[in-house]
């Protein structure tokens, strides 16, 4: 019984090691991989096909001001800032949504005071075609980039 054992036991806990690294991301599920799941997020992130996330989402994915413009109305200025989020706490279900270029705007009613949101909303956010794969591995890296 002890040599059972004894033979079991490396089997045993290297199973148990890649198990607990699957479930923290940190190992690809397909053995011949070079690249972790997060360093291809990152990878995705600083350069996908088209302009980078970081160039309107920063270096951490917190957000920022992009730019800022003055808007006239009916001899009212408006002064606008264009800005992104923090997109570290958005659901997988919303990131999927805003990153599938078939899916369209939600049609949302703004006040007549909101003119800066108004002329600003649908036109920021560039569509990109990332396979499922991409999505995910970016997904991944956007939720742990805190961690770097």
């Amino acid at each position: 019984m002890k040599k059972i054992i004894l033979i079991l036991l490396p089997i045993l806990l290297y199973s148990a090691n890649d198990l607990s690294l699957n479930m923290l991301g940190l190992k690809q599920t397909n053995d011949d991989s070079f690249i972790t799941k997060k360093e291809y997020g990152k990878m995705l992130y600083n350069n996908p096909r088209g302009i980078s996330c970081k160039e309107c989402h920063g270096n951490n994915a917190k957000g920022k001001i992009i730019s800022k413009f003055k808007h006239t109305k009916s001899e009212k200025v408006y002064d606008c800032a264009v800005k992104t989020y923090d997109i570290t706490n958005i659901s997988k279900k919303d990131f999927n949504y805003k990153l599938n270029p078939k899916n369209k705007l939600k049609r949302i009613k703004f006040e007549k005071e909101q003119i800066c949101e108004k002329l600003i909303y649908g036109h920021i956010m560039p569509k990109y075609f990332l396979t499922n794969d991409e999505l995910d591995s970016l997904y991944f890296y956007i939720k742990n980039v805190s961690n770097e």
